[in-house]
């Protein structure tokens, strides 16, 4: 997966994130507890990602200088 890739998948991720935390304000199936959990998992995802995409450029910025 190239990096553009990544860093939209970790957008869509945050999004769902963002769109999870909205309804459960609305939906009392979901609430509060739902919505820190799911918000706690996609930032930790989110974090995950980035350090993998940091991690690449850096690579593939070594790459390029050498």
């Amino acid at each position: 997966m190239n990096i553009d890739t990544m860093l939209e998948t970790v957008i869509d991720n945050l999004n769902d994130g963002i769109a999870v935390s909205n309804e459960s304000k609305i939906d009392p199936e979901l609430g509060y507890p739902y919505a820190t959990g799911y918000s706690r998992a996609s930032m930790t995802e989110a974090v995950n990602d980035l350090v993998t995409i940091l991690d690449q450029y850096r690579t593939l910025m070594i790459e390029n200088n050498q």
